[in-house]
């Protein structure tokens, strides 16, 4: 089964990217504070997220070319999650090479980390935060590493840990204006054609609620039922749901609903939107990992749709 992968095309060079992902100070910068980092291969390397905790064993260092880590012990501290150490066995690696005058190419890979696992969905959004905390120090020199709870204003341990499972953000560069892209998601009828929804009728406007039936194979008994927050032109719209509301046999109107909000910018010769879905954690502890899981490859679906039904239609 396919694990998980990333590439990304930094600005700083090879040997620079290197610095980050070998040296302690260079992990503390990106990817938590609270770590401590060999510096040889057979060494090891501890990260902490407040209660989570992965430890590594440094396989192979190649200055500006690759790095590579043997998990050797993990504790995932999440509800629902039945073996806290699924991460023990796994491989990660950095693979480096020139890119364009004085960039790098980034290959990621989580090898072992597949959908079969029951964290996939919480660490592929965990990757996806903080391979873009990475490129933001890569980039402009400051990245948005964790923060442990005493250094983080007072946060608790507790709220800091579960940010990575409390929402899931995901973007696409569309090549068409805003104004294309904005139609697409604001009219509801639209909306509907490239999500998999019928909501013939239907308006998104501001405390209104829209509702249609889901027209995806598998899921035709599903209702799509939101209540918009806010329509702000060619900028966000945002709508509250029940996420993965797919048993017929659970009353979801007495959960909290999860808050999806699009937000919009010019980008280059398009456009690149952005969807943040916040709120899990307050989803009843027995689904939540099933519904942030569903919802992480869902969105990653759903933004090629509308990408492939905004290029088709245009």
């Amino acid at each position: 089964m396919e694990h998980y992968r990333q590439r990304l095309l930094l600005s700083a060079s090879p040997e620079a990217v290197y610095q980050a992902l070998a040296t302690q100070q260079g992990l503390r910068r990106w990817w938590t504070e609270d770590c401590e980092a060999g510096t040889q291969v057979g060494e090891r390397a501890t990260f902490r997220f407040g209660r989570h905790r992965k430890v590594m064993q440094i396989e192979r260092l190649v200055p500006g070319r690759e790095v590579r880590w043997h998990c050797v012990e993990a504790h995932l501290e999440v509800p629902g999650l039945a073996r806290p150490d699924e991460w023990v066995g796994t491989h990660i690696v950095f693979s480096l090479s020139p890119h364009g005058a004085a960039g790098t190419a980034l290959d990621f890979e989580h090898i072992g980390l597949t959908p079969e696992l029951g964290c996939y969905g919480l660490c592929q959004e965990g990757w996806q935060q903080f391979l873009a905390s990475l490129q933001a120090l890569m980039d402009t020199g400051r990245g948005t590493p964790f923060v442990p709870a005493e250094t983080a204003c007072g946060a608790s341990n507790a709220a800091a840990a579960s940010a990575v499972t409390d929402r899931i953000e995901r973007q696409v560069h569309i090549r068409a204006p805003r104004s294309r892209v904005w139609h697409a998601i604001s009219n509801a009828e639209e909306y509907g054609r490239w999500f998999g929804a019928n909501l013939q009728g239907q308006v998104f406007a501001p405390g209104q609620r829209a509702r249609g039936p889901i027209t995806i194979a598998g899921y035709e008994h599903v209702v799509f039922d939101v209540i918009i927050e806010r329509v702000e032109p060619e900028q966000l719209m945002a709508f509250r749901w029940h996420p993965y509301a797919v048993d017929a046999a659970i009353d979801y109107s007495k959960e909290e609903r999860t808050l999806v909000t699009f937000t919009l910018q010019d980008v280059g010769e398009g456009t690149l939107l952005k969807v943040v879905e916040s709120g899990f954690d307050k989803v009843p502890p027995g689904r939540r990992m099933e519904a942030f899981r569903m919802n992480s490859g869902g969105w990653e679906g759903q933004l090629r749709n509308i990408d492939r039904h905004v290029s088709t239609a245009s």
